[in-house]
């Protein structure tokens, strides 16, 4: 397939995103962002592009909208978005809008039969504390219903047409979307599936078809206003806030320009480790929307208002994102200011992110991965085995996120595939780890058992990659299932408890044990079934851990489950081309670009990290140091630091080159020619 991506260009790298969400009781919007107000503000922060207000969740407009079916603030005085593009052209900058899609509150009120029908049953509760909580079914558009054609796409057309936009950012649409239950929808469910009656329980057996039926709505749905944008004006770019990225894997077929979403507002950190590795192999341009403020508990809550992050966070943030060749953008909203204004003291803080930013650009641009470990995500196994509602929130990927929280704490270099990245490009890795996802497809078991027996060497976690993968694949007996039950496994001196919904106790056969399971931490107590196993397979090896260990360690973080864990694919992989010894703090990216090696350095390290309640990062400790051996032919022409210039010394003796770095404060880059 050709996936289709598109940018402004490569100088285009550090964005600011501004929007406040118009509602019917606005009256200020715009009186404070005139041509005179908004340059000097945006030559502080020197943004290479600007997102700004456009129409938001109330699904009210920023400017004088002429649609039939338009929402605008009866109290509006000034054209916000006239004005910004008044400044943006003067400047040279492109302007995106911010233009909120399935959620829309006004057009839910004024036109019942546009928006979603719920199901009797109450949306999922008890999420997280920074996941936002259910959105109401009157706010949201049915994807199949008139809004897109009536509305959306003619408001996008007029913008185009009207105030030269270069581009939209569509929000709430993805994570908004949960199964609809109008006569369309069930309708056209029956005529696709022959399922009489869509269900209304996560449990249901027809679930995980009616769920993609609901996802596939909704890829026809942004489908449809890309391709009317990009008839009216192929320039004119377009992204669907957080389609395509992690918690959304499997081809990229709708035709979006570039992929984006917005992160975390707070303890964003471990969501960017995940996400620049998955987007990195999109094939399409990709950002990340950082917040640049924060609150330490949930939405709205008044106990815990809206503050600014502090500039260091903010690059401890881009960092993870830059080594993989991503963008940053910056959303800036001064809370409780709704005139449109920038507010300079806040602009100089965004101007320090922006330095880091671009100093970075060119030697993080247009790299690849060098390939060590692959963590497969795969798309079936989602989408067969999800039970929420939302299309986004609540899909738990906690395997996959374990593994690689794991292995970046060992040292590896981690690339996150789905199915369709990973099966063209599996001899490039030297070691593949497949995380509890049993339900992936069976081109994929066949493709990885292929993949071990030519050399290649495979790492399995899970009581049900048995039935998957065999015992003979395994060398191991089928053993017995045992269902929510804690083993301890050896680690390091000692060893640690895991818990898992189901553990297969097995017994080696062909394979070699790798440490016993026990009841008790008692070291001299272990019992007959072993913790892991590793069996050769033609060329390759095959390791099977019997348990949802990479779920336990996301959840719990154990430092002896990363010990074990370390052990186990250290056993499998062995030694690598590119060794690094470092503190846990460090993450690694290895990237090429041309001849030269860059093997990125990202000190996640906080100052305050006895603050749960707290995600504020105010000042990062500088850690170190760093030893890197890499096998290597020739001796390199040069090795430099031109980040933070810690003062890299190396030497190159018998075909290797061993590196040492004293520091690394936020974010360093070595690169070898």
């Amino acid at each position: 397939m050709n996936v289709r991506g598109k940018w402004h260009g490569k100088k285009f790298y550090f964005g600011l995103h501004y929007d406040l969400h118009a509602n019917e009781k606005d009256t200020e919007l715009g009186t404070r962002c005139g041509q005179k107000e908004l340059i000097p503000m945006l030559k502080v922060m020197n943004p290479d592009f600007v997102q700004t207000d456009c129409k938001g969740h109330p699904g009210y407009t920023s400017w004088f909208s002429k649609v039939k079916y338009a929402s605008i603030p009866s109290g509006l005085k000034k054209d916000a978005l006239k004005q910004w593009r008044a400044a943006t052209r003067e400047l040279g900058l492109p302007l995106h809008c911010h233009y909120s899609g399935v959620w829309d509150g006004a057009a839910g009120k004024k036109y019942p039969n546009w928006r979603v029908v719920g199901s009797k049953e109450k949306s999922v509760e008890g999420r997280a504390n920074h996941i936002p909580p259910p959105i109401p079914a009157e706010v949201k558009m049915c994807p199949l219903g008139p809004y897109v054609e009536k509305l959306m796409i003619p408001q996008m057309l007029e913008l185009i047409d009207r105030y030269g936009v270069d581009g939209f950012w569509i929000d709430g649409d993805l994570w908004a979307v949960e199964p609809c239950y109008c006569k369309r929808c069930r309708k056209s469910f029956t005529e696709k599936t022959g399922i009489i009656e869509p269900p209304t329980e996560v449990d249901d057996a027809n679930w995980g078809v009616w769920w993609n039926f609901t996802r596939e709505n909704f890829e026809a749905y942004v489908t449809k206003y890309c391709k009317a944008v990009h008839r009216h004006n192929p320039d004119v770019l377009v992204c669907s806030n957080w389609l395509q990225t992690f918690l959304n894997p499997g081809e990229p077929i709708v035709p979006t320009d570039w992929i984006s979403g917005d992160n975390k507002w707070v303890f964003g950190l471990d969501q960017s480790r995940c996400e620049a590795r998955f987007l990195s192999t999109r094939k399409k341009p990709w950002d990340i929307m950082l917040w640049s403020f924060y609150n330490s508990h949930a939405i709205g809550d008044p106990t815990s208002p809206w503050t600014s992050k502090s500039p260091q966070m903010l690059m401890q943030e881009a960092a993870i994102l830059l080594s993989f060749g991503g963008g940053v953008q910056l959303y800036e909203n001064p809370g409780g200011v709704r005139d449109g204004r920038l507010v300079e003291w806040r602009q100089k803080r965004l101007r320090e992110v922006g330095r880091f930013v671009k100093k970075r650009r060119k030697i993080c641009q247009d790299t690849e991965s060098i390939p060590q470990i692959a963590v497969l995500h795969s798309e079936h196994h989602l989408r067969k085995t999800t039970k929420v509602k939302n299309l986004m929130f609540d899909i738990n990927c906690a395997p996959v996120t374990g593994a690689v929280y794991s292995l970046l704490e060992n040292h590896y270099g981690v690339d996150v595939l789905d199915e369709w990245a990973l099966l063209p490009r599996l001899k490039e890795f030297p070691a593949i780890v497949v995380p509890e996802c049993h339900a992936m497809s069976e081109d994929m078991v066949k493709a990885l058992k292929d993949y071990v027996q030519k050399g290649g060497k495979l790492l399995l976690s899970g009581a049900d990659m048995f039935e998957r993968f065999g015992a003979a694949f395994l060398g191991v007996t089928k053993g017995r299932l045992e269902e929510k039950a804690v083993y301890h496994v050896p680690a390091a001196d000692g060893s640690v408890p895991l818990y898992s919904e189901s553990w297969r106790l097995v017994k080696a056969k062909e394979a070699t044990v790798l440490g016993c399971l026990a009841k008790t931490p008692l070291l001299d107590e272990t019992l007959s079934f072993p913790a892991a196993t590793i069996n050769r397979i033609g060329k390759g090896r095959v390791v099977y851990i019997p348990a949802n260990i990479f779920r336990d360690f996301d959840r719990n973080r154990f430092v002896l489950t990363r010990e074990f864990i370390g052990e186990v694919t250290r056993q499998l992989v062995g030694k690598l081309p590119i060794m690094i010894e470092a503190s846990t703090c460090i993450d690694v990216a290895l990237r090429k670009k041309g001849e030269r090696t860059i093997i990125h350095l990202v000190n996640r390290l906080s100052g305050i990290p006895n603050q749960p309640n707290n995600g504020a990062i105010d000042e990062i400790p500088s850690v170190g140091p760093v030893k890197i051996t890499i096998k290597r032919s020739k001796k390199p022409r040069s090795v430099t630091t031109p980040l933070e210039k810690a003062g890299v010394k190396w030497k190159y003796s018998k075909g290797k080159i061993i590196l040492r770095l004293p520091l690394v404060h936020i974010h360093e880059a070595i690169v070898i020619h």
